[in-house]
């Protein structure tokens, strides 16, 4: 059933890879395979090495740094759907492991993330395998001797994983201290020791790739010190809960969809709840391998759709078992596979055939929009007097335009509003468009065009620039962040 689950995942995943790099991060990563060095963003901090590695693995073969990453997703994902399968049926039962892995098939931000170039499914699918070997260790049907080796053994996974992503060293931290809680004092000794041990490694091999493990670390403070004051409540205080909330309810929302009103049904129906509690072990675990990142992402930084996905697997199981505790206090047992087709169905509708972030359409037409906007740039316009503006793609634009253009970049939270000449230095580095009339590009879809000078050209696949024409001497204003007008 494992192996049929992966490989219909799969098989939904591959129709739908995209061509090009998806985001700014895509492309931090793809340069990292050229050169590991997370002080110049090759990654971000802290570089992830272990996965770096394995896509400069995979690109040795494909020589296409995108779908070396796309592969990836593409693994990663059915993966999680197998594992969160063998996770819930040995947590719960067959049935229950069945149903979750088909709401974690047709979960709407999981399916579209399978096939693009980032690495969320591959936390999904480390911190499940990961779930799944501590769970082992807390079996009470096993002897003190092989609970105690394999607590040895997801430890050493966990430490492995940290490699790959390294926020599942605080997410993974309360299971295991919930598996050595019931160890000797010795093996949990051992197991904290392999932990450790396998973090160094990782430390000192990410320092020896970057130059030095004193660049390293400071490449690591630096992206803390970002975090910390941009979106922390650390630098910002009490209003970065509620922008933090509103970002994860946001990516919640789209990750469950039909999903809600079951994980719903199982938090609060009496029965329900009287049923999930009598393993007191089990719903430990459950609350901790669910609820672990959320104290991180409310109070420190929730920045993407895929940051969910660590989340994504358990609140699946937990759906599940509001499917089944739902048909049992409608007292209509034979309803049971209709709520889970309806669910599973109306996700994947959504996914298929809807217009929302994230769906499929969604995505293609982000997809080909990237390669269909850069081309139509270079054929259009001239890079002398020629500025793009983007607010969210600097990274993507300067990517596939070659740094050839002026690229006024900005961060629509940190500058929400200001005018700059479109002839003054701060443009861009280059400075090609001094002294002359300027030809202005949106790139972003998300910036809102105002005044009456812009014309608007749509790509074959849905996606949209907008252009202006800017006398010398002009100005370009921002407002609220994503408003842009050219002035006088």
């Amino acid at each position: 059933m494992a192996l049929a689950l992966f490989g219909l995942a799969l098989l939904t995943r591959l129709p739908f890879a995209t061509m090009n790099l998806y985001a700014p991060d895509s492309v931090l990563y793809a340069r990292a395979i050229l050169a590991f060095d997370p002080l110049d963003q090759r990654p971000q901090p802290p570089g992830y090495l272990w996965y770096v590695l394995l896509l400069r693995a995979i690109d040795f073969v494909t020589h296409d740094p995108n779908r070396a990453m796309t592969i990836v997703s593409a693994l990663a994902g059915a993966a999680t759907v197998s594992l969160v399968y063998l996770l819930a049926a040995r947590l719960y039962d067959e049935r229950t492991g069945r149903v979750s892995a088909v709401f974690v098939l047709s979960a709407v931000t999981f399916w579209a993330y399978g096939g693009v170039a980032y690495p969320y499914t591959l936390l999904a699918a480390l911190s499940t395998l990961c779930a799944l070997l501590f769970w082992r260790a807390l079996d009470p049907s096993a002897s003190r001797v092989r609970r105690g080796t394999r607590l040895i053994a997801a430890s050493a996974a966990w430490g492995i994983a940290i490699g790959f992503r390294s926020d599942l060293a605080i997410f993974l931290a309360p299971l295991w201290l919930l598996a050595a809680a019931r160890a000797t004092i010795l093996t949990a000794g051992v197991s904290a020791a392999c932990v450790a041990a396998l973090v160094g490694g990782w430390v000192v091999a990410s320092g020896f790739a970057d130059g030095g493990l004193a660049r390293f670390l400071e490449a690591v403070r630096i992206q803390s010190t970002f975090v910390e004051d941009r979106y922390s409540i650390f630098g910002n205080g009490p209003i970065a809960i509620y922008r933090n909330t509103y970002e994860l309810a946001r990516f919640l929302g789209r990750g469950l969809y039909f999903l809600i009103p079951l994980v719903a049904v199982t938090l609060s129906s009496a029965d329900t709840r009287r049923i999930e509690l009598r393993d007191r072990w089990r719903t430990a675990f459950m609350a901790l391998w669910t609820l672990a990142p959320l104290p991180f992402y409310v109070f420190i930084h929730v920045g993407e759709y895929g940051y969910i996905f660590s989340m994504l697997p358990g609140l699946a199981i937990l759906a599940a078992r509001g499917a089944i505790g739902l048909a049992k206090g409608i007292r209509m047992p034979r309803v049971f596979p209709w709520i889970v087709a309806a669910v599973a169905l109306g996700n994947a509708a959504i996914f298929l055939l809807s217009e929302t972030p994230i769906s499929a359409r969604d995505v293609a037409r982000h997809d080909r929009g990237i390669e269909e906007k850069a081309a139509f740039v270079r054929s259009m316009f001239v890079t002398e007097t020629t500025v793009v503006v983007t607010a969210y793609d600097a990274v993507l634009v300067d990517y596939y335009l070659d740094r050839s253009y002026a690229v006024l970049a900005y961060d629509p939270a940190a500058m929400p509003s200001f005018t700059r000449p479109l002839t003054c230095p701060e443009v861009a580095a280059q400075n090609p468009c001094a002294g002359a009339d300027v030809d202005v590009v949106l790139w972003d879809d998300l910036i809102r065009a105002e005044g009456p000078v812009w014309t608007e050209r749509s790509m074959p696949h849905g996606a949209r620039l907008r252009i202006g024409h800017a006398l010398r001497a002009s100005s370009l204003r921002v407002s609220e962040g994503l408003g842009v007008e050219i002035v006088r």
